[in-house]
């Protein structure tokens, strides 16, 4: 491994550890219902959030109510994340008019593993996917995956240390305190942080440019099959830049 590597691995190791006691204290009064900074902010847009969707934020959960309401979650927000995919052609913000995902199984193991927090895909998501599917469906689950992954382990640790009682706190609860307190923050810093540089974020449709040199790449046509140029050679002349919600997932 090279200097360069090194210096990179003991520069994350260094961040890690200095943000671990104060981020771990937050958390803990995060997750201990302890009054913190962003209270003020955040507390109103908590008990809204309870009031709509008729959450009993005192209500104690015991272990097989807690994992059941996670499964339950994680069910239905996978079912609505491969529905969102196969009737994108259909949905709004859409101006490439990209049709469903496929083949089923395809868009059906995007939707289990963007649930399971392992976000794997098989293809690129600007080029298959629209605005509304990469916004309501995938940074969605950005959100509730990670949420879904963090409260479980906190009710794991309750598990151990509240050995005389027979409840785990309320998952909802957990699940709303964690994309409040932890995830928005650190999401909202994180976009202004990508703003400053320049990242493009808008729900136009693609510009195309002209590449200064052609460049030897396979391109697949309506038929499956590669497009090659008049010498045979598989060849593009210009690409198609997306300026919204791919941009700030992926390299643009």
């Amino acid at each position: 491994m090279t200097l360069n590597g090194w210096l990179q691995i003991l520069v994350f190791l260094a961040l890690i550890f200095a943000v671990t006691k104060p981020l771990g204290i937050f958390m803990t009064r995060v997750f201990a219902r302890e009054r913190t900074f962003l209270d003020p902010v955040l507390r109103p847009i908590e008990r809204l959030l309870y009031r709509v969707t008729g959450v009993d934020e005192s209500h104690e959960m015991r272990w097989s109510e807690y994992a059941t309401t996670m499964l339950v979650f994680s069910a239905v927000s996978m079912l609505v994340l491969y529905l969102i995919q196969r009737l994108q052609g259909v949905l709004p913000f859409n101006p490439q008019h990209l049709r469903a995902v496929t083949p089923e199984h395809l868009a059906f193991n995007t939707a289990a593993s963007f649930t399971t927090n392992t976000n794997w895909q098989a293809y690129s998501g600007e080029t298959t996917m629209s605005y509304f599917t990469q916004m309501a469906g995938l940074a969605f689950h950005n959100f509730a995956s990670a949420a879904t992954g963090i409260v479980l382990a906190i009710a794991f640790i309750r598990g151990i240390a509240r050995r005389q009682m027979n409840t785990l706190g309320n998952f909802w609860v957990d699940f709303v305190r964690c994309c409040l307190w932890v995830l928005l923050p650190f999401c909202i810093v994180g976009s202004l942080f990508l703003v400053s540089q320049g990242v493009v974020q808008n729900l136009k449709p693609y510009d195309t440019v002209k590449l200064v040199e052609s460049q030897q790449v396979q391109r697949v046509g309506a038929d499956g099959k590669p497009v090659a140029d008049a010498g045979g050679k598989p060849t593009a002349t210009a690409s198609a830049l997306t300026g919204g919600p791919a941009c700030g997932r992926s390299p643009c």
